[in-house]
């Protein structure tokens, strides 16, 4: 395979095995369904050395009793992302691609901020999502997997038990949106007030996703990327099993695109899979076990949207359509 600018041909592979970032239990199964399901065996196949270092399992922080005034479970999540920063920082300090399978997308703040570690300033992100979760406004009922960019942006001010790792920040600059359709009223105000590029529905429909990339690409040239991608930024009919499902997404085609053309630039430098939820393919049909063979990765299966979790992997990873 040809050398990436900034690791070498070796994935650092966890488990984010977390649902506590918000309300409905399986999104902690997908890392074993994902495994289960064939990824390893694909991403040898494309030619990657893997270390495959386990899962963090949210259960194991539990912590009884304890109401948040900030957001649920936040104490829990705040001590289990700072295991994820540390594991994404050790799998960036040592040139590999850091890959983190989760999991819901509160898991993203620990990866990132494990990568701001690493990169410092010059790491940049593209957030592939149906939602800009970057919601900062704090009570007692609001999930944390609609907040974590709030926090890295620094957006979130308050000392929070659990947290109190968090000390480097994303700017608002070093971020683009693609796929965003479904956004609270403050985070588009948010959004705007911070100038924060983003590529929604109507952008991906008006200059197609061809364009799309190309100034993406141009504008993070010669910088290392990491690409966080919530399953929900796919329109249902292609991905039914995630928790908050939103119509008009990217099609399948699309997303395919987006991670081929990110792994060609060879400036990725790591990937969230986050908010596949097993438990909520919708029909009989889609919860039935999907075999098939594929060019380059070899035999995958699993539900629909597991079964695309382990394809889009593979996309990011260098799988290409002919050659």
């Amino acid at each position: 395979m040809n050398s990436w600018k900034f690791i070498r041909n070796s994935i650092g592979l966890f488990g984010s095995a977390v649902h506590e970032g918000q309300t409905k239990t399986g999104t902690e199964l997908a890392p074993r369904a994902l495994r289960e399901g064939g990824l390893i065996s694909a991403l040898y196949n494309l030619g990657w050395e893997i270390n495959d270092m386990g899962d963090i399992q949210g259960k194991n922080y539990r912590i009884n009793n304890v109401k948040s005034k900030f957001f649920k479970n936040s104490q829990q999540l705040g001590i289990i992302n700072g295991e994820i920063s540390k594991r994404a920082f050790d799998i960036a300090s040592k040139q590999k691609f850091m890959l983190n399978i989760g999991g819901d997308h509160s898991v993203a703040c620990g990866s990132i901020h494990g990568l701001l570690e690493h990169y410092g300033d010059e790491l940049r992100v593209v957030w592939v999502d149906a939602h800009a979760d970057c919601n900062y406004q704090l009570d007692s009922n609001r999930n944390y997997h609609g907040m974590p960019l709030g926090h890295l942006y620094g957006a979130i001010t308050e000392q929070i038990k659990g947290f109190e790792w968090l000390r480097h920040r994303l700017d608002t600059k070093n971020i683009i949106y693609v796929g965003i359709r479904d956004i609270d009223p403050m985070e588009r105000e948010f959004i705007k007030d911070n100038k924060i590029v983003y590529y929604g529905m109507d952008e991906i429909i008006e200059l197609g996703i061809g364009q799309v990339m190309t100034r993406i690409l141009k504008q993070f040239e010669g910088k290392p990327i990491h690409v966080s991608f919530d399953v929900d930024s796919i329109d249902p009919e292609f991905a039914h099993g995630t928790g908050t499902l939103v119509d008009g997404g990217i099609t399948s085609r699309e997303v395919h695109y987006i991670l081929r053309k990110l792994a060609a630039s060879r400036q990725l430098v790591g990937m969230d899979l986050v908010e596949i939820n097993p438990q909520l393919e919708k029909t009989p049909e889609l919860r039935e076990e999907f075999f098939g063979d594929f060019q380059q990765i070899g035999r995958i299966q699993g539900t629909q949207t597991v079964a695309l979790g382990i394809e889009l992997i593979a996309s990011a990873l260098g799988r290409t359509l002919v050659l």
